[in-house]
């Protein structure tokens, strides 16, 4: 959900051939660069346009996604050339930066997903993990980057 360039689908597939992959955007200029990186890697993914989960039913294993998790206070503290050119959709994710991942885990709770799978920014890891958990995933996990930053939650029902 909210793919963009469509990265995470696409390694994904790379991966695991065997598995059925659908990526989604609100932006259709995101679906776009997307569907060009899919068809040069030659990879069987669906790109759909769609905000976050809205309309596309509760048939998803699992749920993958690196949503916009910016606070909107925080735009002064970005590199220039960040906010010059990635939409602000793609970055901003209201006061505290989890407007759009409260959206989607309580949609992801409303699907048969067993697995989500979230890229978060720094220091908001603890507040997912809990909202994953009141969502019905409770085995909650906090994966780091590279430079130790926990930068990935994970939830498991």
């Amino acid at each position: 959900m909210g793919t963009g360039s469509g990265a995470v689908a696409l390694a994904l597939k790379h991966e695991r051939s065997d598995l059925h992959v659908s990526a989604s955007d609100v932006s259709a200029d995101a679906l776009e660069v997307a569907r060009a990186n899919r068809d040069r890697l030659g990879l069987d993914v669906e790109l759909i346009c769609a905000d976050l989960l809205d309309g596309l039913g509760g048939a998803w294993d699992a749920v993958l996604s690196n949503p916009p998790y910016i606070a909107q206070g925080d735009r002064a503290t970005l590199p220039r050339d960040v906010v010059a050119h990635e939409p602000a959709q793609a970055l901003f994710g209201g006061p505290d930066g989890l407007d759009v991942v409260r959206r989607l885990v309580a949609q992801a709770a409303d699907t048969e997903a067993a697995f989500v799978a979230l890229e978060v920014g720094a220091g908001q890891a603890s507040a997912v993990a809990a909202l994953l958990g009141a969502a019905g995933f409770g085995a909650t996990a906090l994966l780091p980057d590279l430079a130790g930053i926990e930068r990935v939650v994970t939830g498991a029902r």
